[in-house]
């Protein structure tokens, strides 16, 4: 188990499941904390956030689009361009973006490097369009 004194970043687990043994609702640490900040980022939209309202991916307009090269370059983009701006911790960002349109499945790679912590980080998240 880590202590507060060991780690850089620490934010509480948004699954709110509570320990066992101290009912308490544990936390993320480190690099967990910041790929939920970022899994969080990309999902916001604008106005979503009271007093942020400029904070937006655009993932979410993008979602009821035809995928193309220009639809993904874009995405890609925007939320890249969201993290640079709203995510402190992070260093360094590359998004890549995969489509498996048989699946109707729009998967994204956030490798990044936390601010203080060497090495790169991975935060995959899968998007699928239902019919």
């Amino acid at each position: 188990m880590k202590l507060a004194t060991e780690s850089k970043y620490a934010d509480i687990d948004l699954d709110f499941v509570a320990n066992p043994i101290t009912k308490d609702i544990p936390l993320k640490y480190d690099a967990e904390s910041v790929k939920r900040a970022l899994r969080n980022l990309v999902f916001t939209s604008k106005y979503e956030k009271l007093f942020q309202p400029d904070i937006d991916s655009g993932i979410h307009k993008l979602l009821f689009e035809n995928f193309g090269t220009v639809q993904i370059v874009t995405a890609k983009s925007r939320i890249e361009q969201a993290i640079i701006n709203f995510e402190p911790r992070v260093t360094e960002v590359n998004v890549e973006m995969n489509e498996d349109i048989e699946n109707h499945l729009l998967v994204i790679d956030i490798i990044f490097r936390v601010r203080n912590i060497s090495g790169m980080e991975t935060l995959r998240i899968e998007l699928q369009r239902i019919r």
